[in-house]
């Protein structure tokens, strides 16, 4: 069984990360991004890490399995004085470590930084065929909140979102 270790990202993770993101989005069209649009290069991901420690209420978690990034979650509050206790979370995890409690796992570790930064609210979306996600988010404790639809167009479709949201109190 593997083992993994659940961490925020270090600047030093960089190189790290820069594959991770290139593997989980060649091997999936359930994330937002294409490959091209993620970090372009490890200086490029070096400073996404950077931006995320600066910010206040914004986390990137990641699941290691030795040396290996297998999994990320990433909550960004709001930068106003009215949103700022409301996050957006986002999770992609490797296929080869589905199954295993990671995604969970992972948006548990979310939760535990979003709630001790005074965070109130977290809310994602998930595309509306992927049933695996969604029954992760029921099962934790989400509640759907809207759809929309067609707001995604992915391999030649249009693809529908369900909006969804926890509150941490």
């Amino acid at each position: 069984m593997t083992e993994y270790e659940y961490r925020e990202a270090r600047v030093g993770d960089a190189a790290a990360l820069f594959e991770f993101g290139k593997l989980l989005l060649a091997e999936t069209s359930l994330m937002l991004l294409l490959p091209e649009e993620r970090a372009r290069s490890v200086d490029d991901m070096r400073f996404v890490i950077e931006k995320f420690i600066e910010m206040p209420r914004h986390f990137l978690v990641n699941a290691w399995a030795g040396d290996e990034v297998v999994g990320e979650a990433l909550c960004m509050a709001g930068q106003f004085s009215r949103n700022r206790d409301c996050g957006r979370v986002g999770v992609g995890v490797l296929q080869a470590h589905n199954g295993k409690g990671v995604g969970r796992q992972l948006m548990a570790e979310i939760e535990a930084h979003a709630r001790s930064a005074g965070v109130h609210r977290i809310e994602l979306t998930v595309m509306a065929h992927n049933a695996r996600a969604k029954r992760l988010y029921d099962a934790m404790g989400y509640f759907e909140e809207g759809l929309n639809r067609d707001s995604l167009y992915i391999d030649g479709r249009f693809v529908d979102e369900i909006m969804m949201a926890k509150l941490l109190d």
